[in-house]
């Protein structure tokens, strides 16, 4: 079946993103080992950390920071595509709208961050921050769970439980004071979680729900450019993937020591900087996720054409092969 680009919009996902100071060729040989990573290893989602403003919604001494790991795509048309790549990468994965949709992706929320004097507008931002929060209190849920059931609290503590035992629970504050303690029998948690969760979805459960959601929460004005709703006019899609199963299938998995190798091979100073997550410093490869929503998944299957440099066609096609149509930029 022939695609008809001049008329059709598609789903598009171009790589990589020049850097400051960095030539043209060097910015498509990193595009090149790129696709090379994809067509060998996979997806990779990549994290990031999302940082909201909450000082209004909060009093002003929160810090809400939100880690996501994704990969991007824009719904375009084609004679738009040149203007996206100039910007992040000139290598142009092409996409079936509705095959990319059929692997997951799903469109970003965007959330106004607020304007000046309206609290009014700050709705988005208490709902994102509400979502976070709720998230919070489920995972609490999920490990009181887990303490009050004879068999995961044995494998937690490493060592077997009375019949009769008690859960020691304590509040601390934000510098790690412990404010109130609760000395509880294990059943009687175990017993009002049971009450809770009756004809519910199971609390790990909604945790990844809202970690899905979360993942999808992004700013509507690019803060770091002023261009007021600059990030919604993207129109981007993602592909994302957390703490939720499909069919018992976890769909984002954490790459093995090889597979980070590779990545930092291609981009170290990326891939080797540290992000700050819930206060731990961890490297961005250590956090990067394979989207692999089922057993054997293979991302080229959903590719339908690259659109690159003209004198980059045939390295892009030693690559790919003869499965995947490769086109010179220049031709839309």
């Amino acid at each position: 079946m022939s695609i008809d680009f001049a008329h059709d919009r598609r789903f598009f996902h171009s790589f990589p993103r020049p850097k400051k100071d960095e030539s043209e060729d060097d910015t498509l040989e990193r595009g090149l080992n790129i696709l090379v990573y994809m067509k060998e290893v996979g997806l990779v989602l990549a994290p990031e950390i999302v940082e909201w403003d909450v000082s209004v919604v909060s009093g002003g001494a929160e810090q809400l920071k939100i880690l996501q790991r994704r990969a991007c795509f824009t719904e375009l048309s084609i004679s738009e595509l040149p203007a996206h790549s100039a910007t992040f990468g000139p290598i142009a994965l092409s996409f079936d709208l509705a095959k990319l949709r059929g692997a997951g992706a799903t469109p970003v929320i965007y959330v106004p961050q607020g304007v000046e004097a309206s609290a009014l507008s700050q709705i988005g931002t208490f709902c994102a921050r509400g979502a976070y929060h709720t998230q919070g209190v489920l995972r609490q849920l999920e490990l009181l769970r887990e303490l009050s059931v004879p068999a995961l609290a044995a494998k937690r503590f490493g060592m077997p439980v009375g019949p009769n035992y008690e859960l020691n629970l304590q509040n601390s504050d934000s510098v790690g004071n412990i404010v109130a303690t609760y000395t509880i029998p294990a059943s009687n948690v175990r017993d009002v979680l049971q009450h809770v969760g009756f004809n519910s979805i199971p609390f790990d459960h909604s945790v990844g729900v809202l970690n899905v959601f979360l993942n999808m929460f992004y700013p509507t004005d690019n803060a770091h450019t002023g261009d007021e709703l600059g990030y919604y006019r993207q129109r981007e899609w993602r592909l994302i993937a957390g703490d939720i199963k499909f069919n018992g299938w976890l769909i984002g998995r954490s790459l093995s020591d090889p597979e980070v190798a590779k990545l930092r091979e291609i981009d170290s100073h990326f891939w080797t900087r540290e992000l700050m997550v819930d206060g731990v410093p961890r490297q961005r490869s250590a956090l990067a996720l394979l989207y692999e929503p089922t057993p054997g998944w293979n991302f080229f299957d959903l590719v339908e054409a690259i659109f690159v440099p003209e004198h980059a066609v045939e390295r892009v096609r030693a690559v790919v092969g003869s499965k995947v149509p490769v086109h010179p930029a220049k031709s839309i």
